[in-house]
C-alpha cells in the first residue's frame, strides 16, 4: 500500500542529499507527507540534520501519493514519515519511535565504507513491520561518503549501519 510512494520519497530524499555523507558522526533525514482520506498528498516536507535550515517544502507526485490512500473517515489525515538514519558503529533499534508513531516498515543494513567513500559491503541484518521499504544495499551502493583523510587505499573500512524507516501518525482535523 505505502511501497510506491515510499520508494519515491526515499529517492527524493536521497536527490536532496549533500554530494557526500559523512561515515564517522550520526545523521538522519526525512520526508514528511500529509495524505488526505482520497490519498492526494496535502504536504511533503524534508528534513535533515546535515542540513538544519529547518527543513524545505518538496513535492510528491500525486499517482504515488494516491497508493498510500487512507481508509479513514472523510476529516481524516495520515502523516506518512519516511526516514533515512546512518549510525557509525553499534547497531540501531528501528522500533524506537515518539509516542503516538506507528511503525509500518524498516530495514537496517550494515556497511563497510572504503577509504576512498564507496560502500564495499552491504548486508540486511534487521526488518520490521509489514511495509518493508524498497531502498536497498543497491541503492546504498550508489551513495558517496566522504573520503578518510590520510586513509591508505588498504585501510580497514569504516562500518556503520543505515536505517530505513516508515511509520505512521493519523491526525483529525477539527
Amino acid at each position: 500500500m505505502f511501497r510506491a510512494i515510499a520508494a519515491l520519497v526515499l529517492a527524493s530524499a536521497s536527490a536532496q542529499s549533500p554530494a557526500t555523507l559523512n561515515p564517522t558522526a550520526a545523521w538522519w533525514e526525512r520526508v514528511t507527507v500529509l495524505v488526505a482520506d482520497d490519498g492526494h498528498a496535502q504536504s511533503c516536507r524534508y528534513e535533515s540534520s546535515l542540513q538544519p535550515d529547518g527543513g524545505k517544502a518538496c513535492t510528491v507526485d500525486g499517482s504515488e501519493a494516491a497508493a498510500a490512500k487512507s481508509a479513514g473517515a472523510k476529516d481524516q489525515f495520515t502523516r506518512l514519515t519516511f526516514e533515512r538514519r546512518f549510525t557509525p558503529g553499534a547497531k540501531p533499534n528501528i522500533e524506537q519511535l515518539q509516542p503516538g508513531e506507528t511503525l509500518l516498515g524498516g530495514r537496517v543494513m550494515a556497511l563497510a565504507i572504503d577509504a576512498k567513500g564507496a560502500v564495499k559491503n552491504c548486508e540486511v541484518v534487521a526488518t520490521s513491520g509489514s511495509v518493508t521499504p524498497e531502498y536497498s544495499c543497491s541503492d546504498l551502493a550508489a551513495e558517496r561518503f566522504q573520503a578518510s583523510a590520510g586513509a591508505a587505499s588498504g585501510s580497514a573500512p569504516r562500518e556503520g549501519y543505515m536505517s530505513i524507516l516508515v511509520y505512521g501518525h493519523s491526525e483529525h482535523v477539527v
